[in-house]
């Protein structure tokens, strides 16, 4: 039998509460969770950019910046390179990380057609991410006269220590919210997928749409202190057809 919206409605009514209290323990669990086992991680970033080499009386022209662009994915290698970690992590021995862990958690990206190149570092420190990318972009373009030749990298701006981001593993408060939509979908699906499962009649609607004749009659609830008691005589009017009493 298919069940119109309002159906549904009046069935999610008469469950509510328990709909209410699935809710209700995954938002807890997810709570207990986000405090006890995750740790928050951070991102910061530093941007450096590539310009044209630096002469003292010369114009910069379509040509250098187009070199510029093309350096561009050699630089990206070189930030990543060994020699390039090795002395950063030789300069800095209180980061406390090897080559692996730094690489793991280092991402160098850039734009098409910009020559910006971005480091961006996680850790659960905030201060500390913003401290590697920083170092990092120092070591490099102190490398790079000796390893191109050249002197056209500048970092052109570094996270603020000062303000500090949301995690980016996501807050208690978004982890909640996430938590209380998918725990409420979840809990309205299994139920209207056990409704559906059974096909006990339950109503004059359903037993009507089982046997195709109209229900004469029908018994309510008995409770127990009602028993051996005479029962109210209850009467309807019908039309002239054919009934049948379901029991």
């Amino acid at each position: 039998m298919e069940k119109s919206l309002l159906d549904y409605f009046v069935l999610i009514r008469k469950k509510l509460w328990m709909i209410g209290l699935f809710v209700l323990l995954s938002c807890l669990t997810t709570f207990y969770v986000s405090k006890t086992f995750v740790e928050p991680v951070y991102k910061a970033n530093t941007q450096v950019l590539v310009s044209s080499s630096m002469k003292s009386e010369a114009a910069i022209d379509l040509n250098e910046v187009s070199m510029s662009l093309n350096l561009i994915e050699s630089y990206k290698e070189i930030m990543k390179s060994d020699h390039t970690i090795n002395l950063l992590l030789q300069n800095h021995p209180e980061f406390n990380l090897t080559q692996k862990q730094l690489l793991k958690n280092l991402k160098v990206s850039s734009t098409d057609k910009t020559q910006i190149i971005k480091m961006e570092f996680e850790d659960k420190s905030y201060e500390k991410a913003v401290v590697i990318t920083k170092a990092l972009a120092d070591t490099f373009i102190s490398e790079v006269p000796s390893l191109m030749n050249m002197n056209n990298v500048k970092i052109l701006s570094s996270s603020d220590p000062a303000i500090k981001p949301l995690p980016i593993n996501s807050s208690v408060a978004i982890n909640l919210a996430v938590s209380f939509i998918l725990s409420a979908m979840a809990a309205i699906g299994v139920f209207f997928f056990l409704e559906n499962m059974n096909d006990t009649i339950r109503s004059e609607k359903e037993a009507e749409h089982s046997i195709g004749l109209p229900v004469l009659s029908s018994i309510g609830t008995i409770k127990k202190n009602q028993i051996g008691k005479p029962a109210k005589a209850a009467s309807r009017e019908v039309g002239e057809q054919t009934y049948a009493t379901v029991k």
